[in-house]
């Protein structure tokens, strides 16, 4: 069979949701990536040296606030030269003097010089070429932090390659922050979520805080001058990133709702960009202020975020728990980094590794965190897209129903009550298929308001859907009164392949009658849900608006008809002659008015009762209508009498057809008891007279004229002459 034409299948709501949602398990596959990153990282960690393979003591003793005396032994066989090796602290000028007037190039943290490199990892001190044996060096260091100033003595070589690790590590350092820093940007392109830029703006005060605890930041082209304000400047440095972090982790942990804490947060971070711009101001007084207000500030900034990460965690923000784990370690490792710069806890290259890898780890947790919300943005999206498509399919459904109500008012009003179930489920099939396309629909109702109906599309399958029902019957019976909606394959034969997939849609039709509406749809491809749903509905319309259509149409009878005859009672019998009348006035044309009234009607009722007197009034109004025309109207005036309406007849026409009526009757046999019961009546009859355009004139003629015949003897015909006007 062809198809019919109609739009694309919609899929299933349910298919729809299945398919939005994320990838099965995706937090245990970012788990596994995430712990593959840190396998790489401690890959890496593991191929690097961070300290000589053979070191020799060295004898530090403070000669005055910023001079050292270094003691060393120097072996005399060596293959290389010997280098001291201090860790790069933060102080402005640091140079080795000997007794004998050798003196090294001074080096600078806050100005890189040209021979150290772009990336320096300390300072390197190779001495001279002849040295060996008791060593006295003496170390000045000009200003900064010198406390933590801890000498390694080893083989030059040796101490490049430890500063070669340690130019590896913080270069993947710097590496990791540039592709999140990237990222960052990108998420915020792609989601227009501003906290993606805050993301940004907390990596980008990180990596240039750890350039500048490192020394880097001061070799770099552009920002070199940056070192114009020493440790004031560092301390400013930090002061940003600990707000930038104060402020990131508030709207991160807020998810969607104010916490109590999120406007002292915000204060606090003002507070810290106010005490950045103040140090920034470069005053020498603050200079011995700025260290210690400034790990201050960073350590509450720390405990604060800790602290909101902890609140996140138990209120189950994505991730917090781990960052908060990440941020302990970030903050223990930088209060030791502190305490080691002023001597106050032992240091080394494994400590600053520790701060800047468990930085970097957290600027990822809570990338990874923030990346989090592009999938809430993506399930919302989806949830609002799969929303809109649900909105959409009920409107249309609620579109493809009210047209379907609306043509079913238009088209069954008027009908006969015989007409309107076809109809109706005509309409059906017209208003479903373009909604739910199928090869074939069949409506079969059986004993439904009185008969029988088979509806078919396409139309020419009609004998062999004719010849399917009745092979089914029994079966679509049991179907149809289980009341279930299902859909069931269809074989070209018992246990061969699936050739087609119906969907059977039970009509409710009241015992014994049943009814189904049965789609077919080629191949193995079932109707969806939402498929099986409109059929249903639209089901439902079509058989109320028939069962209402047919009731106002048997309301509208009992309005009409006489209940003991089935002829017009007077209202109506009234309301069509005055149409008539004017109508054939208009037209020019005659009309004829037979009254008619049973003879000896009162004696029936005495002596066979009220029943038989009924029964005879129904047998008299079925001979009168079986004489009449379709044109011609009749009704009950009212008791035992008559009237009809002949519009177009005169009165020649009106006599011969009144004779007909008197014979019919006469000729009827009523038979009460075994006995028969001789029924006559008495006919008047009148002609409408030229500018008569209402009945009321035409009626009294045909009253007197009626009771002329009754005077005449009963059973006879009188038509009114002019006299009787």
């Amino acid at each position: 069979m062809p198809a019919l034409a109609g739009p694309g299948r919609q899929p299933d709501l349910s298919m729809e949701l299945s398919a939005s949602r994320a990838m099965p398990g995706h937090g245990w596959v970012l788990a596994a990536c995430l712990l593959l990153l840190l396998g790489l990282f401690a890959a890496l960690v593991s191929t690097t040296r961070l300290q000589p393979e053979e070191s020799h003591p060295v004898e530090v003793r403070p000669l005055s606030d910023g001079v050292f005396e270094l003691r060393v032994e120097l072996p005399a066989e060596v293959s290389e030269r010997w280098a001291l090796w201090f860790p790069r602290e933060p102080v402005d000028r640091l140079q080795l003097l000997a007794a004998d007037g050798w003196q090294s190039e001074p080096l600078e943290f806050f100005a890189v010089g040209a021979g150290e490199g772009l990336l320096p990892h300390g300072y390197r001190f190779v001495l001279p070429r002849d040295a060996h044996g008791p060593t006295v060096l003496r170390a000045q260091v000009d200003g900064g932090l010198h406390d933590g100033l801890r000498p390694v003595l080893a083989e030059a070589a040796d101490i490049r390659r430890v500063e070669a690790s340690g130019i590896a590590l913080t270069g993947a350092v710097y590496g990791g922050l540039l592709t999140l820093a990237a990222l960052a940007l990108a998420l915020a392109y792609a989601s227009r979520d501003r906290l993606f830029i805050g993301l940004f703006g907390f990596i980008v005060p990180l990596m240039l805080l750890l350039q500048a605890l490192n020394g880097h930041l001061y070799g770099l082209p552009g920002v070199r001058l940056f070192g114009w304000w020493g440790l004031q400047g560092l301390a400013a440095l930090t002061l940003v990133q600990a707000a930038a972090a104060l402020w990131m982790i508030e709207a991160y942990t807020s998810n969607g709702h104010e916490p109590r804490h999120a406007r002292l947060v915000r204060r606090g971070s003002v507070v810290l960009i106010g005490l950045a711009a103040l140090f920034l101001l470069n005053l020498p007084w603050l200079e011995r202020l700025s260290q210690p207000v400034s790990a201050i500030a960073w350590t509450l900034a720390g405990l604060a975020v800790l602290a909101m990460l902890v609140d996140a965690g138990r209120r189950g923000v994505p991730l917090a728990w781990a960052l908060a784990s990440v941020g302990v370690v970030a903050i223990g490792a930088g209060l030791w980094l502190a305490l080691a710069r002023h001597g106050l806890a032992p240091g080394g290259s494994l400590l600053y590794l520790a701060y800047q890898g468990a930085a970097v780890a957290f600027a990822l947790v809570l990338a990874l965190a923030l990346t989090h919300r592009i999938g809430d943005y993506r399930e919302a999206r989806e949830r609002d897209r799969l929303a809109r498509m649900d909105t959409e399919r009920r409107m249309r459904r609620e579109a493809a129903r009210a047209d379907l109500s609306t043509a079913l008012q238009i088209q069954l009003n008027g009908l006969d009550p015989g007409e309107i179930p076809w109809q109706g489920f005509r309409l059906l099939m017209d208003h479903l298929l373009p909604l739910v396309p199928s090869e074939s629909c069949i409506a079969v109702l059986r004993d439904y308001q009185g008969r029988d109906h088979l509806l078919v599309e396409p139309s020419i399958a009609l004998p062999s859907a004719e010849h399917e029902i009745n092979r089914r019957s029994l079966i679509l019976r049991r179907q149809a009164t289980a009341g279930l909606a299902l859909q069931q394959p269809v074989r070209s034969s018992p246990g061969g392949p699936v050739v087609a997939m119906e969907a059977l849609v039970p009509f409710q039709v009241r015992a014994p009658g049943w009814g189904v509406l049965l789609l077919r749809r080629e191949g193995g491809e079932g109707f969806t849900t939402e498929e099986m749903s409109v059929i249903g509905e639209l089901a439902r319309v079509v058989q109320l608006q028939v069962g209402q259509a047919a009731a106002a149409v048997k309301l509208r009878l009992s309005a009409e008809m006489d209940a003991l005859t089935g002829s017009m009672n007077r209202r109506t019998i009234d309301l069509w002659t005055e149409r008539t009348f004017a109508e054939a006035e208009r037209s020019a044309r005659p009309v004829s008015v037979l009254f008619i009234d049973l003879d000896h009607f009162k004696s029936v009722n005495d002596r066979f009762g009220h029943a038989c007197g009924d029964e005879c009034l129904r047998e008299v109004a079925s001979a009168l209508r079986g004489v009449l025309s379709e044109a011609d109207m009749f009704g009950r005036y009212g008791g035992e009498e008559f009237i009809a309406v002949l519009p177009g007849r005169d009165g020649a026409d009106a006599r011969a057809l009144g004779e007909r009526m008197r014979i019919a009757v006469e000729n009827r046999e009523v038979r009460h008891d075994d006995q028969r019961i001789r029924l006559t009546v008495s006919i008047g009859i009148a002609t409408r007279q030229r500018g008569e355009d209402t009945p009321a004139a035409a009626i009294a003629r045909a009253d007197k004229a009626l009771y002329a015949a009754k005077r005449q003897g009963r059973n006879c015909i009188q038509v009114a002459p002019a006299i009787f006007s």
